[in-house]
């Protein structure tokens, strides 16, 4: 009965994630002057409040996806202030790895992770069995390692998932804390030179 309970929400988490990714698709070809530049803009700046929660659906979303934050946030330092992006940022980053958490368990995702990142995942292995909290910092810091594998492999070992998410919002708060506010200034230097010219 329970085997049975558990192949269903699995079933049933597969068919969601496939769905969301088909609606984004869909949109993205069937309607693509949503995703025009100038209109995104124009967008966000009239409507703050309600561009940051876009902002924050997008970016929890994206666990679902398994695309790189790096994108995301890079494109919210064109539209967004730093302060309150970073805020959301920050909200985001906990979602979307309790999503990821949460969704290992019940999609299994094992596959994906162990043939895309078999030697990271056995390193990761070994070193959280060691010290867990600053693995997990250091690994939502590095850019070259994946946030989502780090989580993935914390929901894999059972590392409690409070402990996952304090990890990843430290390491993931300074790397995307120097992205955005290093990010601000060179777009604010840049408009002042080409102003200036």
């Amino acid at each position: 009965m329970k085997k049975e309970r558990l192949e269903t929400i699995n079933f049933f988490g597969f068919y969601t994630w496939l769905f969301l990714i088909s609606i984004a698709l869909s949109l993205f070809f069937f309607q693509p002057e949503l995703f025009e530049p100038q209109r995104i803009r124009q967008f966000f700046s009239d409507n703050l409040v309600s561009g940051l929660l876009v902002y924050f659906v997008i970016s929890t979303l994206r666990g679902f996806t398994l695309i790189p934050s790096t994108p995301i946030v890079l494109a919210g330092i064109l539209v967004f202030p730093p302060w309150p992006l970073f805020l959301v940022n920050q909200l985001a980053v906990l979602s979307s790895s309790a999503v990821v958490f949460y969704m290992v368990r019940y999609v299994r995702m094992d596959g994906f992770f162990n043939s895309r990142y078999p030697r990271y995942i056995d390193t990761l292995k070994r070193w959280l069995h060691k010290k867990e909290l600053p693995v997990i910092t250091i690994c939502g810091f590095a850019p070259f390692v994946p946030t989502d594998m780090i989580v993935y492999v914390c929901s894999v070992l059972r590392i409690h998932i409070a402990k996952t998410l304090f990890g990843v919002s430290i390491g993931e708060g300074v790397i995307c804390a120097l992205y955005i506010f290093g990010g601000a200034a060179g777009v604010n230097y840049l408009l002042e030179f080409f102003q200036a010219s």
